[in-house]
Order: C-alpha cells, then sequence, then structure tokens
C-alpha cells in the first residue's frame, strides 16, 4: 500500500536528483499554480506522487526498450523510440505478490531476468494495435515495499485514421468554492519528458498526436497519462492499488497551456471531457 505523504516526501527529499525527485518537481511546480481550494504542502504532496509512480515510470521505459527490440533486433535507443505513435490508455499498479505466470521463465529457458520481467500481449481491432504490457519491478521505491507489479494498456493507429477533431482549446474550467483547477503548460511537459525519459513525440512534437490517431491540432502536443496521474495522486492520495484511466486526450499548443478540472473522486478534466478517470 502507499504510504504518506510524509514519509515519501523525506524519501524524495534524500534523492531528489534522481528520477522521483525530478518527477517532483514537475508536479509541484504545477501545483504551485492552483486556482481553487488547495492549501496544501505542494512539495510533500508532489513527492508522494512521484514515489508511488516511480515503477510506473520505470516500467513504461522498460517496455519501450523491449518493443524497441522487438522492431529492429537491438535493444533500444536513448529516447524511448519503442514508445513513438503510442497512445497511453491505462496504468495500473499493485504490490508484487501476484503472481503472473507469464513473468515466470520455463528452468532452463535462457532468458534474462529483464526478459522474464516483461510480459507482452498484443491484438488487432478497428485499425490499432493493442498492446497490454505487465512489468515486476522489485527495485521500486519507498512506496512500494515489496516491489510493484505494473500493468500498462497501450494502443498504436495501425489503419489510416479517420477525420479527427480540430483539437481547439477547451472551454476554461471556472474556479469555484472547493474546485480545483490546474494550469499545465507544454513547458511542463518537456520537463516531464526530461525527468522520466518519456520522449514520445506525441509529447513533444506539434502534430504527430494528430497523426497518431488523437483529437488534436496540427500545432498541438498532448499530455503524459503519467504526468495527468500524477497530479491526480497529489490531490487525492491513493490508498492501496492504483488504476489510472487515460480516458481522453489533453491537447494543448506547443507553446501554450490547458486547464485540468480536478474532482473530488481522483478524476481531471478538460472542459466538458474527462481525461482521466481513478478506479
Amino acid at each position: 500500500m502507499p504510504p504518506s505523504a510524509e514519509t515519501t516526501g523525506a524519501a524524495a527529499g534524500r534523492d531528489a536528483g534522481g528520477p522521483a525527485g525530478q518527477m517532483a518537481a514537475v508536479i509541484a511546480a504545477v501545483l504551485a499554480r492552483t486556482r481553487g481550494a488547495y492549501h496544501a504542502d505542494a512539495h510533500a504532496d508532489a513527492a508522494y506522487a512521484a514515489q508511488v509512480l516511480l515503477p510506473a515510470v520505470l516500467a513504461l521505459d522498460r517496455l519501450a526498450d523491449r518493443l524497441a527490440r522487438g522492431a529492429t533486433g537491438r535493444p533500444g535507443s536513448t529516447g524511448n523510440t519503442g514508445l513513438a505513435g503510442l497512445i497511453h490508455r491505462r496504468c495500473r499498479l499493485a504490490p508484487a505478490s501476484t503472481d503472473v505466470p507469464e513473468l515466470a521463465g520455463a528452468p532452463g529457458d535462457g532468458r534474462a531476468a529483464e526478459e522474464t520481467a516483461v510480459a507482452l500481449a498484443r491484438v488487432a481491432r478497428g485499425g490499432w494495435e493493442l498492446i497490454r504490457g505487465t512489468v515486476r519491478i522489485t527495485d521500486a521505491g519507498p512506496a512500494w515495499a515489496t516491489g510493484a507489479l505494473v500493468t500498462h494498456d497501450l494502443a498504436r493507429r495501425t489503419a489510416a485514421p479517420t477525420t479527427v477533431d480540430s483539437g481547439a482549446d477547451p472551454e476554461p474550467c471556472l474556479d469555484g468554492a472547493g474546485r480545483l483547477v490546474l494550469i499545465l503548460t507544454a513547458a511542463d511537459l518537456r520537463e516531464w519528458a526530461r525527468a522520466t525519459g518519456d520522449h514520445n513525440p506525441v509529447h513533444i512534437r506539434p502534430g504527430a498526436a494528430r497523426r497518431a490517431g488523437l483529437p488534436a491540432g496540427e500545432g498541438d502536443v498532448v499530455a503524459h497519462g503519467l504526468l495527468l496521474g500524477g497530479l491526480s495522486l497529489a490531490l487525492f492520495p491513493a490508498a492501496g492499488a492504483v488504476d489510472l484511466r487515460f480516458t481522453g486526450a489533453a491537447p494543448l499548443r506547443a507553446d501554450g497551456a490547458i486547464r485540468l478540472h480536478a474532482h473530488a473522486d481522483g478524476g481531471l478534466s478538460a472542459g466538458a471531457r474527462t481525461v482521466l478517470a481513478r478506479r
């Protein structure tokens, strides 16, 4: 079960230069721009969220390498080329106490430990390749003392996209009693990419998200799902396993910003569109 913000905040302070510390810095910067009834310690909340999400980031990096290796026969290069064009649909984290048969290599099968710690399943459906990757992370940080089992659901368009929405900016969220509005900028996305190593072009190159089939404009990028998850967890801590569903894209201009409305159930929306749901 994820620990308290105080516990993970202390741990992040000791690891400020590592991935979790860099992730926390990005989350804290966004929280500092929060509008509404948010009066907590942004840095402690961000540190908690970063530690909870750390195994998800490590697992996504391992999946990216596995996907790139599958495409070229060689280890993936810097920048997670294995993620290019992929859309993040869901992320689940749980303590690594559940046995997953696909992660257990047969005795003497000769596979390296990092290979047997990743299970991939793929299916083609409706012009999309749907990919489910399950990864066991043993060194998952203080939030997951026994390790974490992470499942990422990804999708890649395999057929020519039909017409997508124009990607026009969503209606601004209005402040009010008890309402939280987060201001997320394209600069935050670039900092998150540097912190996590997730340089998927849909997040940093204008137009890449539209070409991948997302409802975004030609000059838009879309927010990382795990960055949205980190903001949600900072505002509304989890109790036990974490299930993040990335239900819609959060597009913004490559030099602009987007307003996100935070809901009491941990969900995030952009205008009338839900972009993150928690289970």
